[in-house]
């Protein structure tokens, strides 16, 4: 099935892009464009690596490139409702994430379709793929199941490790 773009309709001439030909990082951005949340790993021992290395690291062929789940679960989050650069204003409430993927490594990223209160640590996600400009597609997250049932912190997180709105 193709993957569903969304679209950034006004980007602010100040907006922070990456730089998608670092020549580490380039498999990744490629992927992006295409719509796949590509990752590293070690061929002998099957461990993903993040964030990506040279692929010279550990003696020349041990890294490869493949094509991630796109699953996770909220790590943790935190909200901002002050920008914290001018380009981003149109983001707030802008919830910032570190997702947890099914296969083992934490990114970074930000929630879209989603509001504050129903954010939840461990709660599914799934990537999506919003088109920034032509070269650029940044990795951004989803509820997995919908909207989320509870905003309440899972078991074992103490009521302080909890994101909340001063």
């Amino acid at each position: 099935m193709p993957t569903e773009f969304l679209e950034e309709q006004h980007l602010h001439p100040d907006y922070p892009l990456p730089d998608v030909d670092d020549p580490v990082m380039r498999p990744f951005w490629d992927g992006c464009r295409e719509g796949r949340l590509m990752q590293q790993r070690d061929r002998v021992t099957g461990e993903v690596v993040w964030p990506p290395k040279p692929l010279y690291w550990k003696s020349g062929d041990r890294l490869e490139w493949f094509e991630a789940s796109g699953r996770g679960t909220i790590y943790t989050y935190v909200v901002a409702y002050e920008p914290f650069l001018p380009a981003m204003q149109h983001l707030l409430p802008h919830i910032m994430v570190v997702v947890a993927l099914a296969e083992g490594p934490r990114i970074v990223g930000h929630m879209v379709g989603c509001t504050p209160e129903e954010m939840a640590f461990g709660m599914p996600v799934r990537v999506r793929f919003k088109r920034l400009t032509e070269r650029v597609t940044l990795p951004v997250w989803e509820l997995a199941h919908g909207r989320a049932l509870s905003s309440a912190a899972p078991t074992g997180y103490p009521p302080s490790r909890r994101s909340t709105q001063s």
